[in-house]
């Protein structure tokens, strides 16, 4: 062998093994004993397939392996701080029946499939294909009602926020146990919100509590909850709805122009037991532009039944702590809360919370990352402004007894 020849050859082995330990260095071992297609598919199906889908509101889909492969890290890293499922309530003493439903077990395996190789599993098994969902997960509605005109967002609009006024055609009134929001093209429809347009006459009426105007809170791959034991809203004979929606186009449309048009499901109740009304708890106007600490609450009149809670849709990076105090001073934490914008919901109580005349609701806020409380893990609290507005907590609620 020459000696030219014999350089080449070395120079190629040496080439060869370089090679080989970079491309090694670039691939984790597989270390999972969980693989895509036999355990980590069914989960993110199930807890995640509403949204991480194709055509879906959120930014990519996880429901193939070659979707789901380059989000394994962000799939680690999203479930750890908390952020995923989205869910900005801490665990407390009560529970919620729209909490997400993923499971400890759950995690565990995405977490070592994600830190384990990620891999795929039974070539023989493929999952079969998931599509985003477009019918209505309570049944179909005793009245859908579309909403009009379409909206379009041009090529150049990636997000906007638009009201529709929507006539029921209802002659008589009505009671409703549950709404929800079907998108016409889910991939842009962030949230919603629904409720009676006001009656001023009928809300000044003079009461600790008010009707309940706000229908539904709409958040995307959330199921609507429907009011239990003949509880329910009232929708006044001819009323209007005003359904406030947002838009927001993700990565994968931001140069197109997408259009849509959604409509409103309205599920009545046959014989309802009691009307659904709002008791609010609220602060004096915020006039503050620092960081803030506000103390206040409101102590109940007439023993009533909470049902759900929600913070004021205008709020956002505020978080909430909402304590229960009894008449014999007994003090139940009810919630701890970090508002985020696009994340309003309703939050339903898995069972009513007792409220007897005497009881009293106490509310700290925090605002501008005031310090004073803890916010949940991994959630740290962005400047918010409010402007001479109050910050307000809002109870869904019936009373105790009687119809």
């Amino acid at each position: 062998m020459s000696r030219r020849r014999t350089i080449l050859l070395v120079a190629a082995i040496i080439l060869g093994i370089a090679f080989g330990s970079e491309r090694a260095e670039t691939h984790k071992p597989i270390t999972s004993p969980y693989t895509y297609n036999d355990d980590i598919f069914p989960i993110l199906r199930d807890r995640c397939g509403r949204c991480h889908v194709q055509d879906g509101v959120a930014p990519m889909s996880l429901m193939t392996y070659k979707d789901a492969f380059p989000w394994g890290e962000s799939l680690r890293v999203e479930m750890i701080a908390g952020h995923m499922p989205p869910w900005h309530a801490q665990d407390g003493v009560l529970r919620f029946k729209n909490a997400p439903a993923v499971t400890a077990a759950e995690i565990d395996k995405i977490l070592t499939w994600a830190t384990g190789g990620n891999p795929e599993g039974d070539l023989q098994k493929v999952p079969a294909s998931v599509t985003v969902q477009r019918d209505w997960p309570l049944g179909q509605p005793d009245l859908v009602l579309a909403i009009s005109p379409e909206v379009t967002l041009a090529a150049d609009t990636s997000e906007t926020t638009r009201e529709f006024t929507v006539a029921t055609g209802t002659t008589e009134s009505r009671w409703i146990r549950a709404v929800d929001l079907l998108p016409g093209t889910p991939s842009i429809v962030r949230d919603a919100i629904i409720s009676v347009k006001s009656n001023t006459a009928a809300d000044a009426a003079p009461s600790d509590t008010a009707p309940d105007r706000v229908l539904a809170m709409w958040v995307p791959g959330e199921d609507p909850i429907a009011a239990a034991n003949g509880d329910a809203f009232r929708l006044p004979a001819g009323a209007e709805l005003i359904v406030r929606v947002h838009y927001r186009k993700t990565y994968q449309y931001e140069t197109k122009p997408m259009t849509d048009r959604s409509a409103v499901g309205l599920y009545f109740a046959r014989d309802p037991a009691k009307e659904i009304r709002r008791f609010e708890v609220a602060s004096t106007p915020v006039t503050s532009k620092g960081p803030a600490r506000l103390s206040f609450g409101r102590t109940v009149s007439e023993d009533l039944r909470a049902l759900a809670l929600s913070p004021d849709p205008a709020l956002s990076n505020v978080f909430l702590q909402v304590d229960a105090v009894s008449p014999a001073g007994v003090r139940t934490p009810v919630i701890r809360l970090a508002v985020r914008p696009n994340w309003t919901r309703r939050y339903w109580f898995d069972q009513p919370l007792a409220l007897p005349r005497g009881s009293r609701i106490d509310v700290v806020a925090l605002l501008d990352g005031a310090d004073g409380l803890l916010p949940p893990a991994g959630t740290p609290i962005p400047p918010q402004s409010v402007d001479g507005s109050p910050v307000r907590v809002l109870f869904d609620v019936v009373p105790a007894a009687g119809r």
